[in-house]
């Protein structure tokens, strides 16, 4: 395999990862907000004072 093409493919592979990277990123966060949005419905769905029993 020639260099250029060696090169192609190495860069390639780096977009690759890094792409990968900021999509488990984006993921964490967007996990992050379900478990806030979770907390906040349990809060609101959990029985007070006797009510919602």
């Amino acid at each position: 395999m020639n260099v250029d093409a060696q090169a192609l493919i190495n860069k390639m592979t780096s977009n690759y990862a890094q792409t990968i990277a900021i999509k488990d990123q984006q993921l964490a966060m967007a996990q992050v907000q379900i478990d806030q949005l979770n907390a906040k419905l349990a809060e609101k769905e959990a029985p007070r004072d006797g009510k919602n029993a």
